[in-house]
């Protein structure tokens, strides 16, 4: 019980704090909706190459739908470094609360608006004609996977942050090597246009398991083997990323 509590009352101090901050949550949450506008608009002549199934923007929107699990997971290694550098994290630790739910709380936040992010682009993509031939239930899976790959990011970060405790490193590695696993993926570009030393990089990228899974939402219909591998792929991921988090967590602790 004092696990849920806590979680759910530190869920609601990082949501405040977000919220507070207007700039940077209308910033995150218009930007993959921009980016999937204007790239469907500027970049529509790819739709005739192989893979892309006829609509660029269809073929976009799973891509983008993972940038927003990149974007917003970044905040909990931001979070985590303010809280840190500020004392704030030092005071909790003398405090009652429990350990479990400061780690918790903080990826409950980035998941809930790696969500609300992911239905924005959802819509947006709707908006402008795209129609998922699996219907709801599809969306649904959809977003579920956005959010499992955004669990994962997140722990990713907060191990980052955690270790360097500077917010210029965790900066640096969301705007490059995250982009980087973004742009060099089968989520954004189809790989038949490609140079060869991509398509070899776009076929080990975790990015382009889960992106080619939720493409077949929007395009096709259900791709059961697509998702096994997405999944067995995010969920490896996330059991080394969770065991970094709790390590450097446990030695910040003590």
């Amino acid at each position: 019980m004092s696990l849920m509590l806590d979680t759910g009352a530190l869920f609601r101090r990082y949501f405040t704090k977000l919220v507070r901050n207007p700039t940077l949550l209308v910033t995150n949450l218009v930007t993959p909706v921009a980016f999937l506008a204007l790239f469907s608009q500027m970049l529509g002549k790819l739709s005739v190459f192989p893979g892309v199934g006829g609509s660029f923007l269809a073929y976009l929107t799973p891509g983008i739908v993972v940038m927003c699990s990149v974007m917003f997971s970044a905040q909990a290694g931001m979070s985590i470094v303010n809280d840190l550098n500020s004392g704030f994290l030092q005071k909790m630790l003398v405090t009652q609360v429990n350990r479990g739910a400061i780690l918790l709380g903080r990826l409950c936040t980035d998941v809930f608006m790696v969500v609300i992010a992911s239905i924005l682009v959802v819509l947006a993509a709707i908006a402008m004609g795209v129609s998922f031939v699996t219907g709801v239930p599809g969306i649904l899976l959809l977003l579920a996977t956005s959010a499992f790959f955004g669990l994962t990011w997140a722990a990713i970060f907060l191990a980052i942050g955690l270790k360097t405790r500077s917010a210029e490193t965790l900066s640096a590695f969301g705007s490059g090597v995250a982009f980087i696993l973004l742009f060099l993926s089968s989520g954004m570009f189809p790989k038949s246009i490609m140079p060869g030393w991509a398509q070899t990089f776009s076929a080990w990228n975790p990015v382009s398991y889960v992106s080619n899974a939720m493409r077949s939402t929007v395009l096709g219909g259900y791709d059961w083997g697509a998702f096994a591998s997405a999944y067995a792929v995010t969920g490896a991921l996330a059991v080394v990323a969770f065991a970094a988090a709790l390590y450097q967590f446990r030695k910040t602790v003590h």
